[in-house]
């Protein structure tokens, strides 16, 4: 296959590894099983919190690894290996700069839970696609817990916008920000996004980032994409991303990421991108 063999198989989740339902495409627990017999490492990597990953892999944890809010959690085996943490006063200022702006959702993505403000009650239904552990308080400045992200959703689909024009300007000099496709804008420690999480993790394991394959679709992908020997596109993904990759598959709902898989097992490679 090459001269490096793939020891790690990284997948970021919505519009890459699930389907447009937002399910797990039917196989991928027998290719994460498959994967860890051949001694390769499945890593899900992921804007979504560690709690939501758990219940997603629940029956495969103890053979692959967890990189949740976009590299802020690490968690191996069902063990918690990292974390990169907010403190309060940085997510107080995204959520007074998104109150100021007139629109956009923030919330706070802890360890444990995802908290709204009552005022946004409205969109929880939506959100509930995404969050599976939400909880409401009168105001987020009443939260005082370290958390690995912030987040402001954007119902217009104006993220990428609104990152470029107004949430990069204001805190990119501080913090990672990037977006978790058209409706999330995400704001972590400057020390958190998903390849530097993968690079933390090769060290742990003994896998250099050069024996490492992932597959992504958007902007929160890229640190990614840039930090593995093997980055692999997603026919859907957005157009910005081919700068980032060799390597190309089939789009989400087309199971793109188990034909990846498939490939790598029978001692292939994913498509070259023409």
């Amino acid at each position: 296959m090459s001269s490096m063999p793939i020891r790690l198989i990284a997948s970021d989740m919505d519009q890459s590894l699930l389907l447009s339902t937002k399910q797990l495409p039917v196989g991928t627990f027998d290719r994460i099983t498959a994967l860890a017999r051949a001694g390769i490492e499945f890593v899900a990597a992921s804007g979504r919190a560690v709690y939501t990953l758990e219940a997603m892999f629940a029956p495969v944890l103890d053979r692959m690894t967890l990189v949740a809010e976009n590299g802020a959690v690490i968690k191996r085996h069902g063990q918690l290996l990292a974390t990169e943490l907010l403190q309060p006063n940085d997510y107080w200022q995204v959520r007074d700069f998104a109150r100021a702006q007139g629109r956009g959702v923030p919330f706070v993505c802890a360890m444990d839970q995802t908290v709204l403000e009552q005022a946004d009650d409205g969109h929880e239904a939506t959100l509930r696609h995404f969050i599976t552990n939400m909880a409401f308080v009168p105001d987020l400045r009443d939260c005082t817990v370290p958390a690995p992200k912030t987040t402001v959703y954007l119902p217009d689909g104006s993220a990428y916008t609104a990152m470029a024009r107004q949430y990069r300007p204001r805190f990119g000099a501080q913090y990672t920000v990037t977006v978790g496709g058209p409706t999330f804008i995400d704001i972590m420690s400057p020390r958190a996004d998903k390849g530097q999480a993968l690079a933390w993790l090769g060290q742990h394991l003994g896998i250099p980032t050069a024996a490492m394959m992932a597959f992504g679709d958007t902007d929160n992908d890229i640190a990614m994409m840039q930090t593995v020997g093997y980055g692999v596109l997603m026919a859907n993904a957005t157009p910005n991303m081919q700068a980032y990759a060799r390597y190309c598959t089939a789009s989400n709902d087309d199971r793109g990421v188990l034909l990846g898989i498939d490939r790598v097992l029978a001692g292939q490679l994913p498509a070259r991108l023409t």
